[in-house]
């Protein structure tokens, strides 16, 4: 059951985003887990937590409805309205991007993950989790710079949580070209469409690292202002 944002926005305007925040999170968690199944060839399980990854996707874009249909237009918010709501669309695409992912990953039943890719996949996904789990971390630091009053050390400390997601982002982007060229490597060895989805797989994946990106610069935007 979505809470009441109306009430919430009147204690501060972004924890109804941090509630929709953790909501993108959760979808972003499954990821990992579905990735798991597929090295282990269980389309079963690959499938079933696909299945989850849509329904919190869907979920999360109720609680965007939601808090975009009771943001106030007229009620003072010490940020503005469209920034909020650039920042409710950065984090969504959080959601999307996962599910994105969980489309490609379960197109096709025993989808192969050539042993080549494992090592450098694993590295990929977890610097993308991480980047995932900085968001949450800057979300409540978020709070802290709101009861300061926008200022102080609090200030400095959200700059560099957006400063490590971004660095987290670049060393998963590096990761992610490693990844691409093993799977170049054995393009040969492929069948043509499992080519084709790992190559719209690996692009998926970084996909979810850029949308933690964004939402840091969002930020980032709402604190330059």
């Amino acid at each position: 059951m979505v809470r009441n944002v109306f009430k919430i926005f009147a204690r501060s305007p972004f924890e109804p985003l941090h509630e929709h925040l953790k909501k993108c999170v959760q979808t972003a968690s499954k990821a990992p887990e579905l990735i798991d199944a597929l090295k282990k060839h269980d389309s079963v399980t690959a499938k079933t937590i696909a299945k989850e990854i849509m329904a919190l996707e869907h979920d999360a874009d109720a609680l965007k409805q939601e808090i975009r249909d009771h943001l106030p237009k007229t009620t003072f918010l010490p940020v503005d309205r469209r920034d909020l709501l650039r920042l409710l669309s950065a984090q969504d695409d959080i959601a999307d991007r996962v599910e994105d992912f969980a489309v490609v990953a379960t197109l096709k039943p025993g989808f192969p993950v050539p042993d080549v890719l494992v090592e450098e996949l694993d590295r990929v996904t977890g610097l993308i989790m991480e980047c995932i789990q900085g968001t949450v971390v800057l979300a409540e630091a978020m709070d802290d710079l709101l009861e300061a009053g926008f200022g102080g050390p609090d200030m400095d400390r959200v700059f560099s949580l957006i400063h490590d997601i971004g660095e987290l982002e670049w060393k998963a982007d590096k990761r992610q070209y490693k990844l691409s060229q093993k799977l170049v490597a054995i393009a040969d060895e492929l069948k043509p469409v499992d080519l084709m989805l790992w190559a719209e797989l690996i692009k998926n994946l970084g996909r979810i690292g850029n949308a933690a990106e964004r939402y840091g610069k969002e930020l980032r935007n709402i604190l330059a202002r």
